[in-house]
């Protein structure tokens, strides 16, 4: 026989709405404060889009889950001077097959929430008023070739100007490397022997820092990245226009 006393459902209901207030209240700012990056471009901006959904559903899912069994373990729990034996039941077949298909129904929308945005966390643009910059990674550091720009920016961080779409092109001189500013740009790989691209647009000014994040070395620790994000009129001023 299954059994749904009226005063677990209650005490269900109860637990629910306050899941539900709770997370109201607090996924907001744990997004704020749990985020892997600040976005500075629209790249960033997408990927932090997709963290905030995924963190939601799974924080969601935790709490009503971990509070059901908080629920049942203090509610029904074995007290002192109970010496009979409780009531035997068997499961729902109704919601036995309710918590296997929800949870599939959740995971193929979650993918393919991801599949429809990742998209733009990987745009590159190919607007011809994008600059390109060839990035070569070595033990330890990076340098910056630009392409097209009349007087490139000296020094070893990259200067970009804002709202103006750069093309990443990264190759390496050596083992594998990885750059990645996560305010800017998703993740990419550079390999021995192949060129790999990424690419962001930046939406406000401000110096944005990275690091590689593949294990190449003893010194890769200290291989760090710089990217500078100015105005369209400083970098006007100080390298020219933005091609030949």
């Amino acid at each position: 026989m299954y059994v749904r006393p009226r005063r677990q459902l209650r005490g269900a209901a109860t637990l629910l709405l306050a899941a539900g207030l709770l997370l109201v209240t607090t996924v907001p700012a744990l997004a704020d404060t749990a985020t892997p990056n600040n976005p500075a471009a629209t790249n960033a901006a997408a990927i932090d889009t997709l963290w905030r959904a995924v963190l939601g559903v799974t924080v969601t899912i935790f709490v009503l889950v971990g509070g059901w069994l908080l629920y049942t373990s203090i509610r029904f729990r074995e007290r002192p001077g109970d010496s009979s034996e409780p009531p035997q039941v068997h499961g729902s077949t109704r919601l036995e097959i309710g918590w296997t298909v929800v949870p599939v129904l959740i995971l193929i929308g979650l993918a393919g929430y991801v599949a429809y945005k990742l998209p733009a966390a990987e745009n590159i643009s190919s607007s011809a008023n994008a600059i390109r910059v060839h990035v070569t990674a070595q033990q330890f550091s990076f340098s910056y070739t630009y392409e097209a720009t009349r007087k490139p920016p000296p020094g070893s961080a990259l200067v970009v100007p804002v709202d103006v779409p750069v093309v990443i092109d990264l190759t390496t001189k050596d083992v594998n490397h990885d750059w990645w500013v996560p305010a800017l740009a998703p993740k990419v790989d550079a390999i021995p022997g192949q060129t790999n691209h990424t690419g962001f647009t930046a939406t406000r000014t401000g110096t944005f820092t990275g690091q590689c994040a593949e294990f190449c070395g003893p010194g890769h620790a200290g291989m760090t990245i710089t990217v500078q994000v100015v105005s369209t009129a400083a970098w006007n001023s100080k390298y020219g226009s933005l091609h030949n």
